[in-house]
């Protein structure tokens, strides 16, 4: 997800949303026990199928479930008030209670073969506050409405009982019912049995819920094709006169497809991948062979030198880093968008050098003003939707950029196929743990520093000292809060009174820093150094904390 939250109020810019890495399915069932009815049972749900009318905002929803088999007890799922018509294998349940935000449904479960449970529920026409999450229809700029049925992370039971968790991935159908010639989209392979009915099936790989809830409709979409190639087909859906068509470079785009699949496996749920258009509040929501844009993308300021091609790259990964290979819990969001975000700037920093440069001074200036670690360990934890919104900028310098330093790019790249080469559950700890066997090198403290910790982040800023006789003397100082060392390399460029002096040289603290001071000597350097830039080309969170030293302005705004 690109949120569009990204630091206005938190309008999100992007987006999208703790266990090991899966060594089989996520821990089983809810955490709380029935009054009555019988023992509490374990479950996973296998797989969701969703009807859903765009006119009446009836759902009907069948959970087939993975139980006991024969077992006396009950089920309790997160699901809404309102839920009606509640089945236990297509028959009344023994026992039911719907309150708290969970219905209870009791009964014997089948001797063999699944357990399913049926339920139907009128979806209300809202969404939660800052979010387009839940049901909205919204007119785009000629007046035209866009419906958008949206799920998000531990939200899916805005739309029927579900198990909301994160790394619950599952099998999914929708079948729609719509206006005569609406358009309409779901996650999946998609086919239309007449003008009024769209169906949608995910029954290859899974999808975790949060992106999988998903219907979009407009009734002016007319399809285009950007890109069809021997890895992909990338399908544009849009209104006639749209911004999004002209403004995407389909080579591009094509290339960029190219590059991932290269590395990282043909796309996850199928060759066709749908994009399409809409009035939205992030700039990009990724759904598995979806993805939906905000529809005024390329008026926007630009955060990004092209804000649309970046945010339709970044969904695109989505597909394999979010979607194939989701969150183990709520607080693993930062490793999703620092993925998404980091390999979007790598294919820019090798084909499309400059967009590369405005990438990194753009999650520089958002590292600047983080208010939390990746990893919060505040108590009471933050707000999510604010948590999320502060790591565009921090989680790709420091879950990545800052480690192409230490490591290699060649390294990080490894640890990433590693990483996302099997569907599954991962956390930031699989991302230390995957980043640490492609390297060969011991991560724990540089997570321990940068990852972890309470309060407003005390990260590093970094102050220098200079002489210059023979050969010129840096010293390179971390200032902090605290006094810790951060494992961190440091680039500084040195400049002369004339524009053509200048000069780059590193300094590195290297993975287990002995002392936040560092020095270096440069010889043979035929001029006089009036300044020296720390972090010229943005690689590194250079953080001024309230209360350190005075940071120097930049040579040029001197007057």
């Amino acid at each position: 997800m690109l949120s569009s939250l990204l630091r206005r109020f938190a309008p999100l810019w992007f987006v999208l949303g703790m266990t090991g890495c899966e060594s089989g399915e996520p821990p089983l069932g809810p955490p709380e026990s029935p009054d009555a009815g019988g023992p509490l049972l374990a479950y996973t749900v296998d797989r969701y199928d969703f009807a859903f009318d765009l006119t009446t905002r009836e759902a009907a929803s069948r959970l087939w479930l993975g139980v006991e088999a024969g077992a006396r007890g009950c089920l309790s799922l997160p699901a809404r008030e309102e839920v009606t018509d509640v089945r236990w294998g297509g028959a009344p349940p023994g026992g039911l209670r719907v309150a708290d935000g969970r219905v209870e449904v009791c009964g014997t479960t089948p001797p063999d073969g699944p357990l399913w449970v049926d339920s139907r529920l009128v979806i209300p026409e809202a969404t939660t506050p800052y979010t387009q999450v839940g049901l909205s229809r919204r007119p785009d700029a000629q007046g035209r409405p866009f419906t958008y049925l949206l799920g998000w992370v531990e939200s899916c039971d805005l739309f029927g009982p579900c198990d909301p968790a994160p790394g619950r991935l599952a099998h999914f159908t929708f079948d729609i019912t719509h206006a005569p010639g609406e358009v309409v989209l779901c996650p999946g392979s998609l086919s239309r049995r007449d003008d009024k009915h769209t169906r949608c099936e995910l029954l290859g790989t899974r999808a975790p819920t949060y992106s999988a809830f998903m219907v979009a409709s407009h009734p002016a979409w007319t399809r285009t094709r950007l890109v069809d190639s021997d890895v992909g087909r990338v399908e544009l859906y849009e209104p006639q006169g749209g911004l999004l068509g002209p403004a995407i470079d389909a080579a591009a785009v094509a290339d960029f497809l190219a590059w991932m699949t290269a590395r990282f496996g043909p796309l996850p749920y199928g060759p066709e991948l749908r994009v399409a258009s809409g009035p939205t509040e992030w700039l990009g929501m990724e759904h598995p062979a979806n993805i939906i844009l905000r529809d005024n993308l390329p008026l926007l300021p630009r955060s990004y030198a092209n804000m649309t091609l970046h945010t339709l790259m970044h969904e695109i990964v989505h597909q394999w880093a979010g979607d194939r290979t989701t969150l183990a819990s709520a607080g693993d969001f930062p490793w999703k968008e620092a993925v998404a975000e980091y390999l979007t700037y790598v294919f820019e920093d090798e084909h499309r050098s400059e967009e590369a440069t405005w990438t990194l001074a753009y999650w520089d200036r958002l590292a600047r003003t983080a208010s939390y670690y990746l990893r919060p360990r505040d108590s009471p934890a933050p707000p999510f939707l604010t948590f999320v919104n502060d790591i565009y900028g921090t989680g790709p310098m420091i879950l990545l950029v800052q480690l192409e330093s230490l490591l290699g790019r060649a390294q990080v790249l490894a640890g990433l196929q590693a990483f996302l080469a099997e569907p599954g559950v991962r956390s930031i700890e699989d991302l230390r743990t995957a980043l640490e066997a492609a390297s060969g090198r011991d991560l724990q403290r540089y997570f321990d520093t940068w990852v972890d910790g309470e309060g407003e982040p005390d990260w590093p800023y970094f102050q220098v000292e200079w002489s210059q006789a023979d050969a010129l003397t840096l010293t390179v100082t971390q200032r902090t809060q605290t006094g810790k060392a951060y494992p961190c390399e440091v680039e500084l460029e040195l400049q002369g009174e004339a524009p053509e002096q200048r000069r780059r040289v590193t300094v590195s603290y290297g993975l287990e820093p002995e002392s936040a001071t560092v020095g270096l000597m440069v010889e043979g350097l035929p001029w006089k150094v009036q300044q020296v830039a720390v972090d010229p080309r943005s690689r590194l969170v250079n953080r001024r904390s309230p209360g350190l030293v005075r940071e120097p302005a930049p040579q040029a705004w001197r007057l």
